[in-house]
């Protein structure tokens, strides 16, 4: 009798533990909305440790705004354009790829929510030795050009398709991809920063990177590329982008759209998930800066079937 009256006080004890749990949980940090179903569920991938308090704060953000949402965090970006087409998520924060693997699985039907400041307007840019004796693109003949990821479409996709269509015969032009290379601990060695060091360290003679990166370089750590030019750089393109489904409620799509657009980087709720995105203003997405990323992989399919993992990752200056 003594075990039976124990047991109905635990249960009852385990019982107000978890009622309390969930009711702290559900309320905590985003108002009265939070205890409402998520109306917007997000998807993202975890591209750094970072992620967590972007997509926490928001989560607080719109809640406080009156507007639930949750979100679920993968880890690349095949599994978040298969959770975003199998209708897991509503809403994923895509990389340009990404993007366009998504729009092309939905029957080319998707929508561009919103994206950073720095995501509009992208440019790539082919930088060269300054010893290398190249001073137009015809002098790419017989020389080594530096890839990065094959997971940053402004790293290979886009500025090849570019250069091609300006003439460039890429067949006459040696290529030393990094996108295989891994250093001692297993990590990529095929970022922007590692293209500089290879042409720096005289594994090619012209290489390409982002016009952001370049441009604060040069600006702001001209040590960094002694020795090397820019000798040409790419039409726009959109960067990283909140991409929805075609039935993706446009109500919401407005809503979610107007709240992001509205956020303020001086705003101590969202200072430090913009800080961390590289963004001072979010602006309403738009198709067209993705058109030439659609007809490039139109061109050459199979650079959009090959695996993304989290290293075209986004952030201002184009791939963590």
């Amino acid at each position: 009798m003594r075990h039976r009256e124990l047991a109905i006080v635990l249960g009852a004890a385990l019982s107000l533990l978890t009622t309390t749990a969930v009711t702290a949980s559900a309320g905590e940090g985003s108002g009265p909305s939070s205890k409402q179903p998520p109306a917007i569920r997000i998807g993202a991938v975890a591209y750094a440790p970072g992620a967590v308090t972007v997509f926490e704060g928001i989560r607080r953000y719109c809640g406080k705004k009156g507007l639930p949402v949750d979100y679920v965090l993968y880890s690349n970006y095949d599994a978040l354009v298969d959770a975003l087409q199998k209708g897991h998520v509503d809403v994923a924060w895509n990389t340009p790829l990404a993007h366009a693997r998504y729009h092309r699985l939905a029957g080319n039907a998707s929508k561009t929510l919103v994206m950073r400041d720095v995501d509009c307007g992208f440019r790539s840019k082919l930088i060269v030795r300054k010893d290398a004796g190249i001073s137009a693109l015809s002098g790419l003949a017989g020389k080594t050009l530096v890839l990065g990821s094959h997971a940053a479409a402004e790293a290979t996709v886009l500025p090849l398709h570019y250069l091609k269509g300006e003439g460039l015969d890429l067949g006459k032009v040696k290529v030393l991809e990094l996108d295989q290379e891994v250093d001692l601990r297993g990590n990529p060695c095929s970022s922007e920063a590692h293209v500089l060091k290879a042409l720096q360290g005289g594994r090619g003679q012209a290489g390409i990177i982002g016009a952001r990166l370049w441009d604060h370089l040069k600006n702001e750590q001209p040590d960094q590329v002694a020795g090397l030019v820019d000798l040409w750089t790419s039409p726009p393109f959109s960067h990283c982008v909140f991409t929805a489904g075609k039935d993706f409620d446009d109500g919401l799509a407005r809503r979610f759209t107007a709240l992001m657009t509205a956020m303020d980087p001086a705003d101590p709720l969202t200072a430090d998930l913009m800080r961390l995105e590289g963004t001072k203003k979010w602006l309403a997405g738009s198709p067209e800066g993705f058109r030439d990323l659609l007809k490039a992989l139109d061109e050459e399919p199979e650079a959009c079937c090959e695996e993304e993992s989290t290293v075209g990752a986004p952030n201002s200056s184009g791939g963590r």
